[in-house]
């Protein structure tokens, strides 16, 4: 069989793969190679400089700065879109007649060019955009990010239609495919790629309860503040907090509380062990967008997985969590579950539903999409 070959546009640089957006693009990539596929890869740099582990798995590797400034958040262009638009770019995308893959809404500031160039042209959609920004812009403490967020939510929302000029919308979670499919038709759903090539979770009991994610992010540390406060004291089992970049207040509020440790900035290891080890991986969201990867790791990993409604709506994956909204619920079902063992039949369910989840599985689905 001949190679294929596919252009990819990348909103970062996808490596090291350590947060959500760049581990789907680099397990996509890997997986695409692994199924026969060339990538061209196309990165926007912004706090990330080339690396060589991206030459491994690509075919060929381009780099573009990713601009900033006053002046583009003053434009009628989403900022996340016109700051990722790159006048050589086109020159590079448009002299083959390979396939274009645009990772995010982000990064299609050229996608009206494809048609007029007979290009085949596929977004990747990582959120609802709009609704994303929209409900950061709830749990920001800052005014001035605030305002941009908002700013941000509404340009996003008149910008969606650019969407309807791509061949193929993939969306990252089943509510996502809904909406997307409503709205322009031809969107395929295709989970987030990971890093996840089994279930290797550990049946048996741990002694504590994990809550896991980057501690930076205001709606995170919102999180851990509403369990801190609602449900942790209740609770009379150990407790575990892992994430980078703890605030100052949330540690504060960790230091005044017994039985519960605050781990801060965590590596890749740390976190794998404590997720395997723990007898309850804690799970809430204040925003159902898109498919969390924490809550993959989470399921392929570790043994039971307690979540609010938000972090499973859409996502295919109910039957494999304990779900509660109220602070009374979840107490009273984490406290049931640090007794009860996990075991091999729950495993054993596991790996069935995951299957659909597999790199493999998305790697075919895209395989069919670009022919």
């Amino acid at each position: 069989m001949p190679s294929r070959f596919l252009h990819i546009v990348a909103f970062n640089v996808p490596y090291p793969a350590d947060y959500g957006g760049v581990i789907d693009i680099y397990y996509k990539v890997k997986a695409l190679k692994e199924a026969g596929v060339r990538v061209i890869l196309h990165c926007f740099e912004y706090g990330r400089k080339p690396v060589k582990e991206l030459d491994e798995v690509c075919f060929m590797v381009h780099y573009y700065p990713r601009k900033s400034g006053l002046l583009y958040q003053l434009k009628r262009i989403p900022y996340i879109v016109t700051t990722r638009t790159s006048n050589s770019m086109p020159n590079k995308l448009f002299n083959d007649p390979f396939p274009i893959l645009f990772e995010g809404i982000h990064t299609t500031g050229i996608l009206h060019l494809c048609g007029p160039a007979g290009k085949k042209s596929l977004v990747r959609t990582h959120n609802i955009e709009h609704e994303y920004y929209a409900r950061l812009s709830e749990s920001e403490p800052d005014l001035l990010r605030k305002w941009y967020l908002r700013a941000e939510a509404r340009k996003l929302k008149r910008y969606e239609g650019r969407l309807s000029m791509a061949d193929h919308l993939l969306a990252i979670s089943r509510k996502d495919a809904k909406y997307f499919n409503n709205r322009f038709g031809n969107t395929v759903f295709i989970p987030p790629f990971h890093r996840f090539e089994e279930v290797t979770a550990i049946p048996g009991s741990g002694d504590y309860i994990l809550f896991h994610g980057n501690l930076g992010v205001p709606e995170n540390s919102t999180m851990v503040s509403f369990l801190l406060r609602r449900v942790f004291p209740e609770i009379g089992h150990r407790v575990v907090i892992a994430g980078k970049d703890p605030p100052p207040r949330l540690i504060r509020m960790l230091e005044e509380r017994s039985r519960t440790e605050l781990i801060a900035n965590p590596d890749d290891e740390q976190i794998k062990r404590m997720i395997s080890g723990a007898q309850v991986n804690i799970l809430i969201t204040g925003q159902s967008s898109g498919l969390k990867l924490k809550l993959l790791h989470a399921l392929y990993a570790g043994r039971h997985c307690l979540a609010n409604t938000a972090m499973v709506d859409g996502t295919g994956l109910e039957e494999l969590c304990h779900i509660a909204d109220e602070p009374a619920d979840l107490v009273r079902l984490t406290n049931e579950l640090m007794g009860k063992p996990f075991t091999e039949q729950e495993v054993g369910r596991r790996r069935k539903t995951l299957e659909d989840y597999s790199n493999r599985v998305g790697a075919e689905k895209i395989l069919r999409l670009i022919g």
